[in-house]
């Protein structure tokens, strides 16, 4: 019984899905050798698959892997929803690497070529800002790929831990992510799931791009089905992805925009209560511009939210489109910063083209003041008519003064002028009414569908300009009811507020804490006792802000003197949970001095150690010519081994690995040769074996034979001039007649005869001769490049003897 299965079993008792007797039924059969712990329990119905797993991968992601060979687990890294990450020592090279372990559970319901897809990919790719892939491989059911380690955290945790990037840093980030991706499209590679998790970030800030589990080539993405595309992250996933229609680079390039919208604003483009919320938001919401969460200007944000257009169209066309837009944004800022300020201009709230807004002036509208023009208007006619009536009296008495009862005649017409008069006003005073009382009605329906905030400042300034209305006592019962719900909501237990408080503080979160107390309710306020105790607390947490923070930024100097940067800012982080905002502020500051002093220093080392390794690599070729001289393939491994150890600088431990790739092919080299005479021994063929001369001789010593057998270090001839068998040293034999079984094997003219010539060369100092086999070697296949440059370099800067 495996180690797995005995936690896992102890694991299922402990947690009451066992019970003895499964126990025993479940030893019994893994005992005799016919399945593991998880499996039998599923079988046996004595734990759902579900639970099977789930007991599985928690173990698994605490019990270091035991049966991958060539790899020694040294700690635990971390877990994602498949796997298990582990740092691990490459037995062979003595590498540090990070070792990416499948759950067993996955292992059997995903075809192992799909779980190690994600090395294959990585494979096809060599640039600084992608994790480097080293070695995978399936070993008694176990799926794990093995990449380089990055130090460091995932963007994720530094947005998490920073909120947002500044705006150099978005800028220099921006680039380096982009020219990773377009490394990536350039091999026909498309990432479909590009995040702030997949990014990693190394201590010397250098950020690369990993997780390639859902890359695939771009030729093949029409291949997929819809369910297959719609595969990515919610927050970052591009529009298209979601719909499931065919995709190319431009879907990375959103899902770049994305995450570079999240380094600005802390926040990604779209937010929502569930996954589908959030997708839906994609296809359909309109962005917030990136200045307005921001709070300030870049052309950066310009190129975001290009890259966040809905259709791939709008979009940049591929990543070297979108490099060189960074550049260009770089170069604009740069010629900004040296520019004289321009003011700003005012900007009209009328828009051309849109028809105005119907304002409210002092609680009235537009319509209302017409309403009291047209009273006016009528006022005015109404005047009029009884003026025009009264002259045409006044002709009229002129011409009869002295006819019977004019006098009466007069005063009867008055009066129906009076009466004609103020009929005309009350019907224009109803009309007008009844159209103040409908608005009122209106604008208190509009008040009570907006939140509870903004309806008691709507139904005070409503109140003022309807209180004549019938609806002003509705608008005055809903203003106090609403003032109501609002007291008793804010009407908590004053006890659970301070309880609340109290846990903060015990958290270190002082300020949090003393926050929450300022803004108790005013039930907390109002009992004496309690709210004493609240005023004693927030004194005594206030005092401990300030010393502790006095404390804690001398210590910050303290570390930053002495170098210690990654103390230095846990204690700002720290600073930052329980500080007031002034002192936070000055952490931040404090943050912002550190980085950049660490980040420099950081440039500083790394061209010392630049220095210091060169300077050793170079050295190292007379050790290796020594050892090319006796055809010590295996010392010349040991050199290079040795010293790789003592490296850190890429550049340096890229030449070094060059070395060993070419060792592998010298040595494959060698027994090819050695193979070549063991093939002619079994066919009976004759060889004439040629070892270097003995003392002050010159001339080679020849054996006439056939090879009957061959070990590690010698040749086993059986001479033709006499009926022995004897043994002949591969130390001794030259190589000549090494390198002439080669070429009865390909061909002299072969590029697997004339590479591995033209590298023994080379490291011999030979270099005219390496130059000479390269060039045959590329009339008959592919330039060699790397042995070319390798050659160039070697000629200026190796020292040999």
């Amino acid at each position: 019984m495996t180690k797995i299965d005995q936690l896992f079993l102890t694991t299922a008792r402990k947690l009451g899905l066992i019970d003895d007797d499964g126990l025993k039924q479940i030893a019994t059969i893994v005992e005799d050798g016919t399945g593991d712990a998880a499996d039998t329990a599923v079988e046996l119905g004595l734990i759902s698959a579900e639970q099977s797993s789930k007991l599985i991968y928690n173990i698994e992601t605490k019990v270091p892997p035991q049966n991958i060979p060539g790899f020694e687990v040294i700690s635990h890294i971390g877990r994602g929803a498949t796997s298990t990450v582990w740092k691990a020592r490459q037995e062979s090279l003595g590498k540090t690497v990070a070792l990416k372990v499948f759950s067993t559970s996955v292992t059997k319901k995903t075809k192992p070529d799909q779980l190690i897809s994600e090395a294959r990919n990585a494979a096809r790719l060599n640039h600084p800002h992608i994790v480097h892939a080293i070695d995978a491989g399936i070993s008694d059911g176990c799926c794990w790929f093995a990449m380089e380690l990055v130090e460091g955290e995932t963007l994720h945790q530094k947005l998490k831990r920073r909120g947002v990037l500044s705006e150099r840093e978005l800028g220099e980030f921006a680039l380096c992510v982009t020219q990773g991706l377009a490394h990536a499209h350039s091999a026909g590679l498309l990432h479909r799931d590009l995040k702030p998790g997949n990014i990693l970030i190394s201590e010397d800030g250098v950020p690369k791009i990993t997780d390639l589990g859902l890359a695939l080539a771009e030729e093949e993405a029409g291949d997929l089905d819809s369910g297959e595309r719609r595969k990515g992250t919610p927050h970052y996933i591009s529009p298209e992805q979601i719909r499931g229609d065919n995709i190319d680079a431009r879907s990375d390039l959103y899902s770049l925009g994305a995450t570079l919208y999240h380094c600005a604003t802390g926040r990604p483009p779209f937010q929502g209560k569930s996954t589908k919320e959030i997708l839906k938001k994609h296809l359909h919401e309109e962005l917030i511009p990136v200045d307005t969460l921001a709070n300030r200007s870049s052309p950066i944000h310009e190129i975001i939210e290009k890259l966040l257009s809905k259709t791939p169209s709008d979009r940049f066309s591929s990543a070297e489109e979108v490099i060189e837009a960074l550049n260009n944004a770089s170069v604009d800022k740069a010629h900004e910063s040296v520019s004289a300020p321009r003011s700003k201009r005012r900007v009209s709230s009328t828009v051309a083209g849109k028809t105005p807004v119907r304002r409210v002036v002092s609680g009235v509208s537009r319509g209302s003041l017409q309403s009291k023009n047209t009273l006016i208007s009528k006022i005015g006619v109404g005047v009029g008519i009884a003026i025009s009536m009264m002259m045409v009296v006044s002709a009229a008495s002129k011409a009869n003064q002295e006819a019977p009862g004019f006098s009466e005649q007069i005063a009867s017409h008055r009066d129906e002028i009076y009466q004609k008069k103020i009929k005309l006003r009350m019907d224009a005073t109803v009309v007008d009414h009844e159209r103040e009382e409908a608005n009122a009605e209106t604008m208190l329906k509009s008040i009570l569908s907006q939140d509870q905030d903004i309806q008691v400042r709507a139904l005070q300034q409503a109140l003022k300009s309807h209180c004549a209305t019938r609806a002003s006592a509705d608008m005055s019962d809903a203003l106090d009811r609403i003032r109501g719900d609002i007291v008793r909501s804010r009407q908590e237990d004053g006890r659970t507020v301070l309880a609340e408080a109290t846990a903060l503080a015990n958290e270190g979160k002082l300020w949090p804490a003393v926050k929450l107390l300022d803004d108790r309710p005013s039930s907390a306020r109002k009992d004496q006792d309690l709210n004493n105790d609240i005023e004693k607390l927030l004194a005594n947490w206030e005092a401990e802000i300030d010393s502790r923070f006095a404390v804690d930024f001398q210590k910050i100097g303290f570390h930053r003197d002495r170098r210690e940067f990654s103390e230095a800012l846990a204690l700002i982080d720290e600073i930052e949970g329980y500080a007031d905002p002034d002192n936070a502020e000055d952490a931040t500051k404090m943050r912002d001095v550190i980085i950049q002093t660490r980040e420099r220093l950081a440039i500083e080392e790394s061209k010392r150690r630049l220095t210091e390794e060169s300077s050793k690599y170079r050295e190292l070729w007379a050790n290796y010519q020594e050892k090319a001289l006796a055809r010590d393939i295996k010392g010349m491994i040991s050199l290079a081994v040795s010293l790789d150890a003592e490296l850190v600088v890429k550049e340096v431990k890229d030449r070094l690995e060059s070395d060993l790739l070419a060792f592998s092919l010298l040595d494959g080299f060698i027994k090819e040769a050695i193979q070549e005479l063991v093939e002619k021994g079994e066919s009976g063929k004759e060889v004439a074996l040629e070892r270097i001369p003995l003392g002050s001789s010159t001339k080679n010593r020849i054996d006439r034979g056939v090879v009957d057998r061959v070990d590690s270090q010698n040749v086993w001839i059986k001479l033709s001039s006499e009926n022995a068998i004897l043994p002949m040293k591969i130390i001794d034999i030259t190589d000549a007649f090494l390198f002439q079984q080669v070429a009865d094997r390909h061909g002299k003219s072969s590029v697997e005869y004339r590479i591995p010539l033209g590298l023994l060369s080379m490291y011999r100092g030979l270099f005219d001769v390496a130059a000479e086999n390269y060039r045959i070697a590329e009339e008959k296949g592919p330039r060699p490049d790397t042995w070319i440059e390798k050659l160039e370099w070697v000629k200026k800067n190796a020292r040999m003897r």
